[in-house]
């Protein structure tokens, strides 16, 4: 029988997955469930599920972020992104993680089975991963989790390592480290990225002119903004709300 964890950070989101997914039937157990992304990170770790079911959006981390997180320490687990919106720019960040489906919420019985079916053929085919050291497994420390959380809640304000390294009593050559361990990416790459995907869904899902979005993801000049998301994106920050429109989904 193949495990399952379960993450969203709203109660009924977690209980509709468990109700209208026959999980059994397919050959699955839940192994646990958190609305909480961090304790939920150290539960999957420790538990080790064979597949996670995460929302991709949470207000203390993004379920993207998440999954990277889990990939540093449990490469083999397989996902499953649950949202409330058809993003492209989430699914497709989703995909190129790797992630086995992303699912709209909520979903119908139909749907359930066709993700389980889907689900249990991947876990199936896939080779069997080795094993790995309890040092391989440790959790990020409570000081980085704090620095992480406060990043999150502040990624549209100045961030500087060194002064966030300071505030958390953590050594700033170690906080760079635990930043590229913990989220696969440096503590640079990690802000712009986060910038870069709030400024998408502002494009996508409001009519904001560029300079309020460009300030409201922290940058403020309008021409370095836009440089920045055409070299991440390779279009520049108004074609890509055209594409969006384009596609159905208006601001």
């Amino acid at each position: 029988m193949y495990t399952v964890y379960l993450i969203d950070d709203e109660k009924w989101a977690l209980y509709d997955v468990q109700h209208t997914c026959p999980f059994a039937e397919y050959g699955f157990s839940v192994a646990g469930a958190q609305t909480n992304p961090f304790a939920a990170l150290d539960e999957v770790i420790a538990l080790r599920p064979d597949a996670v079911f995460v929302d991709v959006r949470m207000p203390q981390v993004s379920g993207l972020d998440l999954i990277r997180m889990i990939q540093q320490r449990a490469p083999e687990t397989a996902f499953v992104i649950l949202s409330g919106y058809a993003e492209f720019s989430y699914a497709a960040t989703a995909l190129r993680l790797g992630a086995v489906d992303y699912c709209l919420k909520p979903m119908d019985l139909p749907e359930a089975r066709a993700l389980l079916e889907r689900l249990r053929e991947f876990l199936r085919s896939r080779p069997a991963a080795p094993a790995q050291d309890a040092p391989e497994i440790a959790c990020s420390s409570e000081q980085f989790a704090a620095l992480l959380r406060h990043v999150n809640a502040h990624i549209n304000e100045p961030l500087v390592l060194g002064e966030l390294a300071q505030r958390f009593f953590i050594n700033v050559s170690y906080c760079g480290e635990l930043f590229k361990t913990v989220t696969g990416e440096t503590f640079t790459h990690y802000v712009r990225r986060r910038r870069l995907e709030q400024a998408c869904d502002l494009l996508e899902h409001t009519a904001l002119p560029l300079t309020q979005i460009a300030a409201r993801v922290g940058y403020a000049d309008l021409p370095y903004f836009s440089r920045v998301f055409t070299a991440s994106y390779g279009v520049s920050p108004s074609r890509y709300r055209a594409a969006a429109r384009a596609g159905g989904r208006r601001p």
